[in-house]
């Protein structure tokens, strides 16, 4: 599991912005932060990903989520942003989706 700071991070060094070894800038690190609610409230809006948690996040989905919020906060860092970036990122989501989830089939159970 990786966390919000990771996210952030990974963001960042997609951006350039920090390199290796490097810590990012409070600033830069809040950019980012200030957008990460807000998308992942868009792409679960738009069946895209799915979770409910904004703290903490799978592995698989950093590199993916890294690029969305990248191409989100690129005019900021005096960078353009690049729609095919980020239609890359939402199918590489998109395929990670299960093949048998199907919203709505998580069921409420009633124990006795």
């Amino acid at each position: 599991m990786k966390t919000r700071a990771d996210l952030i991070t990974a963001t960042l060094k997609l951006l350039n912005t920090i390199g290796a070894g490097q810590s990012p800038e409070a600033e830069d690190v809040q950019e980012i932060d200030d957008v990460i609610d807000g998308k992942l409230a868009e792409l679960n809006e738009r069946d895209i990903y799915w979770s409910a948690d904004t703290e903490e996040f799978e592995d698989q989905y950093i590199d993916p989520l890294a690029t969305i919020l990248g191409d989100l906060a690129a005019p900021s860092f005096g960078q353009a942003r690049d729609p095919g970036r980020v239609a890359d990122a939402i199918a590489r989501i998109r395929a990670m989706k299960p093949s048998t989830f199907v919203d709505g089939s998580v069921l409420a159970v009633d124990y006795f």
